[in-house]
């Protein structure tokens, strides 16, 4: 497991310190797996570039969280259109409680202010929290947002730059799962940069 330096920005996770795992993707954990078209180790950090319109995710196989604090740092694409809509830019945020590639639930934001939690469920989306009105995103080109999920048994509480957007009951696997990240593309494709992911 490989532990890496603290990020340079001030943390708003509900956690910052004593991290069971770190990563700035530098020299990635081989949790993440190998670099495809959709996933690229960068010195800058994780870069996911999902199909035009579509979704792309990775997961750290060695990682559970049954009880844990999961907390993602993206940084916004430098040029956005307007509106920066989910239609327009996609989403991003954190892949969780995840069993294989069919199940599992995903906590996004989209850049024009909004947050929202979904599940796949033997390959059909379901809707668990609708797009809600989020201000504690920052939706400026270039912006960093603070992605987090802080789950206990059953329940996972959602946080945005460390402000609390909901909590939810679901169904978690045994194990609670690996953590991971997740993020949609739009019509001319989208590049999320994620310079840094910690586990508490």
């Amino acid at each position: 497991m490989a532990l890496c330096c603290a990020a340079s920005a001030a943390s708003a996770c509900q956690k910052t310190t004593n991290p069971v795992f770190e990563d700035n993707f530098k020299n990635a954990d081989p949790g993440w797996g190998q670099a495809d078209n959709n996933a690229a180790f960068t010195a800058n950090g994780l870069v996911l570039t999902p199909p035009v319109s579509g979704s792309a995710w990775r997961s750290n196989a060695n990682l559970t969280m049954a009880q844990g604090d999961w907390c993602i740092r993206e940084v916004n694409p430098s040029s956005l259109p307007t509106p920066a809509d989910e239609d327009s830019v996609g989403a991003v945020g954190v892949w969780f409680w995840g069993s294989d590639l069919q199940n599992f639930y995903t906590a996004t934001i989209t850049l024009d202010g909004k947050a929202s939690i979904d599940r796949l469920n033997h390959g059909i989306w379901q809707t668990v929290v609708s797009p809600t009105a989020a201000p504690s995103v920052k939706t400026a080109p270039g912006a960093a947002n603070e992605i987090e999920i802080v789950t206990s048994g059953n329940t996972a509480a959602f946080y945005v730059n460390g402000v609390r957007i909901t909590t939810i009951t679901g169904r978690p696997p045994a194990n609670g799962g690996s953590p991971g990240v997740y993020a949609e593309s739009g019509p001319k494709g989208t590049s999320w940069l994620i310079p840094h992911v910690a586990l508490y």
